[in-house]
């Protein structure tokens, strides 16, 4: 191996030896200082695991396998597990190895609680580490700052994100100045999003962020004019009509037309629009269809 060694244009005894100590990492090391510093760590959720009955989130620090049970995972929605009793509860541990799926992939906070060397695993529970964050984040945020949000779950109409160990909801509205009409199109779990903390609901255990208030309001200098005519893209279609957006010197701004005549429209499409009215204090533009343009 020595021959072999000396063999290799350009070998550096010092660099050959801390390759070899990356390739035999000692992650027992992290584990165990984590474990006595009670810090918390985050990794990927790998897969599920079934123990003694009981569904555990599997992670990995290095090679050392992690378990976190279900009723140490801090799931906070309804009918799900909470504690050890709750594992009786069939609904309960159905609707939480969804969850546990739904979280599978997604990076997740956690303290380590135990370990068996012998065995490479460690036990460790989300719960304490979100729990941790949290009263941290509560100590130090207060109702207009900006933070960084992480995307745990989309749905049409809201985003359910992670701020410092805190569950935030950011409403469609709060979103983008116009109209959204789905935020699944627009941002995926896991997106990071700068938002302005808009404060805490305590009986919901919820708080609320806006992405919208961090976005200057083109509403501000409106060069639109009643009478022109505007290129647009139709952004959303229901019963009573359709919203367009039209592009402005300040962003973009998003008007209401009736539907028309002898077109059917549908989102994404391009249209030639007149504007009928516009009301600077209600932030509201009524147009008229006038005819299709060419998509890109």
């Amino acid at each position: 191996m020595d021959l072999l060694r000396r063999m290799v244009e350009g070998y550096d005894e010092q660099k050959a030896l801390e390759a070899i100590a990356l390739t035999v990492k000692d992650y027992w090391q992290d584990v165990i200082r984590a474990e006595q510093n009670r810090l918390v760590l985050q990794e990927d959720v790998a897969g599920i695991e079934t123990h003694g009955e009981t569904p555990c989130a599997v992670v990995y620090i290095g090679s050392v396998k992690g378990l976190i049970p279900v009723y140490e995972f801090g799931i906070e929605q309804g009918n799900c597990v909470k504690n050890k009793d709750d594992l009786k509860d069939e609904e309960k541990l159905k609707n939480s190895y969804q969850f546990l799926r739904n979280m599978t992939g997604q990076k997740i906070a956690f303290m380590i609680k135990g370990h068996n060397k012998k065995d490479n695993v460690f036990m460790a529970s989300r719960k304490e580490g979100i729990e941790w964050m949290r009263k941290r984040t509560e100590g130090e945020l207060t109702v207009g700052n900006t933070i960084i949000a992480v995307v745990r779950k989309v749905l049409p109409k809201r985003i359910i994100a992670d701020i410092g160990g805190m569950t935030a909801i950011l409403s469609a509205p709060d979103y983008q100045h116009g109209w959204t009409d789905d935020l699944t199109e627009l941002i995926q779990t896991g997106d990071h999003i700068m938002v302005k903390y808009l404060g805490f609901d305590k009986e919901k255990g919820v708080a609320t962020i806006s992405r919208k208030a961090l976005i200057p309001d083109p509403w501000e200098k409106i060069e639109l004019t009643e009478k022109s005519e505007y290129t647009s893209e139709i952004m959303g279609v229901r019963q009573g009509g359709c919203y367009f957006r039209v592009k402005t010197q300040n962003g973009y701004i998003d008007g209401f037309l009736n539907h028309p005549r002898h077109e059917q429209l549908s989102i994404g499409d391009k249209a030639l629009i007149r504007i009928i009215s516009i009301d600077k204090e209600r932030h509201q533009i009524f147009g008229r269809y006038l005819r299709p343009l060419t998509k890109d």
